[in-house]
């Protein structure tokens, strides 16, 4: 979402009549967001059952940027903490890794595809991955995660690996949009109501 911050810091100036604006920042510790996407899991492994581990992989960041306080890492780290907790996962069944990198400078880690390697040399024979921050499919989670990944996890001995979804346009996760939107509306409202008496 950094992006549209920029872009909407560069219109503003140019502004006479500025709109009333709400933002909804971020989700990554919200009940309804960390249940459906233990919800999505549990749905999965009810059609393709379960596997030895569970990776949830995150779009990569460079390590700079957390060093210089960027919190996106952590945040992911919390959620990954949450759905696996939601799960009933032990320490030893999941993990959390971070995908996408490009360019010379270290991002920050565990690399997806180096843990994927690693568990493979550890003997690690199944393994089910999902993408958290994403909340729809695209080419970065059907290519890199769910074709790329899964040809390298083969190819170092691993013996199934599968992709979970993303929330795309499941119920529960159009409940939780539907929610974030509302609780702005709502304060919204109170506000112009606050206002006019």
């Amino acid at each position: 979402s950094a992006p549209l911050y920029d872009a909407f810091a560069k219109w503003i100036p140019k502004q006479r009549n500025l709109p009333g604006l709400s933002i909804i920042r971020d989700y990554y510790q919200h009940p309804l967001y960390i249940q459906a996407l233990a919800q999505s899991v549990r749905d999965f492994r009810a059609e393709h059952g379960g596997t030895e581990k569970l990776l949830m992989s995150f779009h990569g960041i460079p390590q700079p940027y957390a060093d210089k306080g960027d919190p996106y890492a952590d945040r992911c780290r919390i959620t990954g903490q949450l759905v696996a907790a939601e799960l009933g996962l032990a320490e030893d069944e999941w993990a959390i890794s971070f995908q996408s990198r490009f360019g010379k400078q270290e991002w920050v880690k565990p690399y997806t595809d180096a843990l994927l390697t690693e568990w493979a040399a550890q003997g690690v024979k199944s393994v089910q991955i999902m993408s958290p921050a994403f909340s729809a499919d695209c080419l970065e989670t059907l290519e890199e995660l769910a074709i790329q990944n899964a040809e390298l996890f083969l190819s170092q001995g691993g013996e199934r690996y599968q992709y979970i979804p993303a929330l795309n346009s499941r119920g529960d996760h159009l409940q939780l949009l539907n929610t974030l939107v509302q609780a702005n509306l709502d304060a919204l409202k109170q506000t112009l109501a606050s206002k006019t008496n």
